[in-house]
């Protein structure tokens, strides 16, 4: 049962008195931050007169994509952006898309979603994430002052802040959000003291999360770099031949395609190991699902919900729906979405440290525990190299959807060990970790402070 208070001058001035209006988090929301202005807090919006900012709506812009060896440039759908380190989905061609500038957002950009069934989730443009065109199906906030930018962004990430974003949404089908919606949220600043802690622990979350991606980032460069290349001796379209005696029971072309069979060749050649060598690889049996609210369940994670720095949607399910051992995570395990397409996002890897190290994660996600003496974070550069990609995406097998099973993922070769770029790939985890920690810590606060202030003027 949802029970939510309301005044008397709220329901008339509405018109409404039907619980299921009042008990809508949009409206709620909306009377929290009426409340606030009541007991003295500034409000101001987003953009428009008298705001923090501007939004910079963008059309629907034609992609033309690179073909082999042109010079080309990354790019992100809307949401790519809430991983922890973003892969290009595609790659545009620079002289096919003369304008791609204007979708590189500048670092300090907020990005918001504005279509989806997911609708409200944000991201903060980095240096990182500056490197990427963006799709055009996210709005641009720009604020052009940090402290307010800082802000505004934790602001928007509250509950109350996403409820407000969602209130004014649009559409038959597919929800919207306009440029002139997210312009108009009323952003509460409360005191000064107030506002110069909530901007310390999100600069403090960017920064260190910032330094972090970029690291991991140049440490899976490198870890590549290092090992035999990978290039394919003819085309692709020109097929190739196979003995009949080497088939064995697989007849899928991509499982013999020659160029994975040469990289396993080279692997094994400069001292390389195989998965089931160093690691125990498992996934759990199906379960049933009894999702409840946060309080009364635990976090379980999705195979895209991995790579995400705050999930999308994230679940809470109950103890009596599964053991929650058999599905915990525990740190150190290397995790990645084991069924859906080959071609997509499977096989892509997270590696989970010591603040989700108690969530569950659900049967269709892979787990690589590394055996005592094997670096975590060694075994995380192995699996995002394309080496090893190669290898899981080709092991992978289903007439719907694609699954990469345990007994097949043993058998994939790994790269030497590398203790030093492990230790460096491990600790930039950690700090992924730590910054997810001080954003979460930042949003909570502003979250109470509201309730808090709410509850002394009702």
């Amino acid at each position: 049962m949802i029970v939510a208070p309301v005044r008397a001058k709220l329901a008339f001035a509405d018109g409404r008195l039907d619980a299921k209006y009042h008990c809508s988090p949009g409206v709620q929301a909306n009377e929290h931050i009426l409340l606030l202005k009541e007991g003295g807090a500034e409000l101001r919006p987003l953009a428009g007169e008298g705001g923090l900012g501007y939004v910079s709506p963008t059309s629907r812009t034609k992609r033309v994509y690179a073909a082999a060896g042109e010079e080309s440039i990354p790019y992100l759908r809307p949401y790519d952006v809430f991983d922890y380190l973003p892969q290009a989905a595609d790659l545009l061609s620079k002289a096919g898309n003369a304008d791609f500038g204007r979708l590189m957002p500048k670092p300090g950009t907020i990005l918001q979603t504005c279509s989806g069934r997911n609708l409200g989730p944000l991201a903060y443009a980095d240096e990182y994430i500056s490197r990427f065109v963006v799709s055009d199906d996210m709005l641009r906030l720009n604020i052009e002052n940090e402290s307010d930018r800082l802000y505004a962004l934790t602001f928007l990430s509250t509950p109350t802040g996403q409820a407000l974003l969602t209130r004014s949404k649009t559409g038959n089908v597919i929800d919207h959000l306009s440029a002139e919606d997210l312009g108009a949220v009323q952003v509460p600043f409360i005191d000064d003291a107030f506002t110069v802690e909530i901007v310390g622990l999100m600069r403090k979350a960017i920064s260190v999360r910032e330094q972090a991606r970029i690291r991991l980032d140049e440490l899976v460069a490198d870890f590549q770099e290092a090992l035999p290349p990978i290039k394919r001796s003819g085309k692709l379209r020109d097929g190739w031949t196979q003995n009949a005696s080497a088939l064995g029971s697989r007849l899928d072309a991509a499982y013999h395609d020659p160029l994975v069979s040469r990289t396993r060749e080279a692997l094994a050649a400069i001292g390389g190991v195989k998965v089931g060598e160093v690691a125990q690889t498992s996934m759990p049996n199906r379960y049933k699902r009894y999702y409840v609210e946060s309080e009364f369940g635990r976090p379980i994670l999705s195979g895209r919900q991995l790579l995400q720095m705050r999930p999308v949607n994230l679940q809470y399910i109950a103890a009596r729906a599964l053991d929650f051992s058999e599905y915990e995570l525990g740190v150190g395990t290397l995790v990645f979405g084991a069924r859906g397409r080959a071609e997509e996002r499977i096989s892509l890897p997270a590696l989970i440290t010591e603040e989700r190290a108690d969530w569950l994660a659900s049967h269709n996600v892979m787990r690589v525990r590394p055996n005592e003496g094997t670096s975590p974070g060694w075994l995380y550069l192995c699996f995002a190299s394309r080496h090893v990609q190669l290898q899981v995406k080709a092991s992978a097998f289903g007439s719907v959807v694609d699954v990469v099973d345990p007994y097949n993922l043993n058998d994939v070769i790994l790269p030497p060990l590398d203790e030093e770029s492990g230790d460096a790939a491990l600790q930039c985890w950690r700090d992924l970790g730590a910054a997810n920690t001080l954003e979460a810590e930042a949003v909570n606060r502003f979250e109470a402070a509201i309730l808090r202030k709410v509850g002394a003027s009702i």
